[in-house]
């Protein structure tokens, strides 16, 4: 590579790496506000009702109270041991209210009562919340007894209070109301975990397979399936200078969306309605799509029509439904990568948690749009989810970058130069995402596996495919467990 290019090859280096780190700065901060989990903003003076994934952990924890009246094995303590992050000091403060209603149902109301005093609310509203739940759980208390047994008058919540509760601690509030239907709540929870594990112990036995015919398919045929117009010097400086104006796109598209979303809610007042919600997932989509406008830079820079899109893999490949049949087969090779990660993100989150105390457990903001969503709101989360992301992701991580980094990557040394990529792409498309880094092994193990059949297959098809399954999959178990 001449020195001009080597200079160009830094710059693009420079551009992607602050993009990136953008990018996460932008997620992190995405996730710092007081949401909602029907994905309003809440006023000032209320309190953002308790998220979905907090109610899930919930029933998971009424599941394991229920066994531990049939195994003497199972201490309070343990049972309790799978709501911990509810109650870290770093937890919103509904979260940890919800996390006494835990130790109410699991060791005992008074002890519960103990806890939810001695939280500090930061407002009123958070104040008045306690106030409410502690007058909950008195009632469950001490309801039962008399005055003179107690030495004061009779508890009783009132009705308000109750109703407090009910709305913003959702499962926990009916769990301290002793609301009917709970067990049956946390059940049909256990059912759906139950489909989700014997699913995915399906799809990783079938994967382990694939995966094994897929590397022995690539180590037989390493360097085929890349177009050579990918590897010259000049085109992958283009696709390298194109995936850092893409995420500069990305980045504005976000944030344009956002300020769209919020004006058009403004101007139609639909603030606090579901309709509110719709307009930010329809803006989304829109600032998803519109930033392949970034597209539009290699043609600038001389790379133009049938060789841009043989250099990024958006072509038929060897006939469009065989191209999807291999995408099925990407999905299950990566599910055993997929476990792979999983395990290592586990290791890491244990060393976190051992050094520096309990880490902000991985998460995706759609999981709260679940709560009271409309046929709509799914639909445009599927739209996002199945179509939008496997679209431009695809063409921008395992098109534009991958190609980069196969040309300029001991380009003369095929598997050297298939693994760097891959390892490299994967890494930057999983840091972006709002999981948290310590959840990039996981989401780093699929995208490893779409790289791979990329490079298999020269067309972006596969790997658009399997993104679009594993995807929908996580989109239906979610709705499943989180109902």
């Amino acid at each position: 590579m001449q020195k001009k290019q080597v200079g160009r090859l830094y710059l693009i280096w420079g551009a992607i790496v602050i993009t990136v780190l953008g990018a996460m700065w932008f997620q992190s901060s995405r996730g710092e506000g007081d949401g909602t989990p029907d994905g309003t903003v809440p006023a000032q003076a209320e309190v953002a009702p308790v998220g979905m994934e907090a109610e899930l952990t919930g029933k998971v924890v009424l599941l394991f109270e229920r066994l531990r009246r049939m195994s003497p094995a199972l201490t309070s303590d343990l049972v309790l041991q799978n709501a911990r992050p509810l109650s870290d000091e770093n937890a919103a403060f509904v979260d940890r209210l919800a996390y006494t209603v835990l130790v109410g149902k699991v060791e005992s109301w008074e002890t519960a009562i103990e806890e939810a005093k001695a939280l500090g609310p930061a407002s009123d509203a958070e104040g008045a919340l306690r106030d409410a739940l502690v007058s909950v759980m008195e009632e469950r208390a001490f309801g039962h007894m008399t005055g003179a047994e107690t030495g004061h008058d009779r508890f009783v919540a009132d009705a308000d209070e109750r109703a407090a509760v009910l709305d913003k601690l959702g499962f926990f509030g009916r769990v301290a109301c002793d609301a009917p239907g709970v067990a049956a709540e946390a059940a049909r929870a256990g059912a759906a975990m139950l489909a989700v594990l014997g699913w995915y112990a399906l799809a990783f036995c079938i994967g382990c397979v694939t995966l094994v015919f897929t590397l022995i398919w690539l180590f037989r045929k390493p360097a085929a399936p890349i177009d050579e117009s990918g590897a010259r010097e000049h085109t992958a400086l283009v696709l390298g200078e194109t995936f850092a104006v893409w995420m500069v796109c990305f980045l504005a598209m976000n944030y344009g969306a956002g300020v769209l979303g919020e004006t058009l809610v403004d101007a139609f007042g639909l603030d606090g309605t579901p309709r509110a919600v719709h307009v930010g997932l329809a803006c989304a989509a829109a600032g998803f799509f519109g930033s392949l406008v970034a597209l539009v830079h290699a043609p600038l820079r001389g790379l133009r029509g049938a060789e841009l899109r043989q250099a990024v893999g958006l072509h038929r490949g060897r006939g469009v439904l065989r191209e999807v049949a291999n995408g099925v087969l990407c999905y299950f090779s990566a599910i055993p990568l997929l476990v792979a990660g999983l395990v290592v993100f586990a290791v890491l989150s244990a060393i976190v948690t051992a050094l520096f105390g309990q880490p902000e457990q991985p998460s995706h903001p759609v999981a709260d749009l679940f709560a009271g969503a409309d046929w709509l709101r799914l639909a445009l989360v599927a739209l996002l989810a199945t179509v939008a992301a496997p679209i431009v992701e695809e063409i921008m991580f395992r098109g534009a970058l991958y190609s980069h980094l196969r040309g300029t990557v001991f380009e003369r040394v095929p598997l050297v130069s298939i693994l760097a990529a891959a390892i490299a792409s994967s890494f930057i498309f999983a840091v972006i995402h709002p999981q948290g880094v310590l959840f990039t092994p996981a989401l780093g193990g699929l995208a490893v596996s779409f790289c791979l059949y990329r490079e298999l297959r020269g067309s972006l098809i596969a790997p658009m495919v399997a993104h679009g399954i594993q995807n929908g999959v996580t989109l239906a178990l979610g709705m499943t467990l989180m109902s």
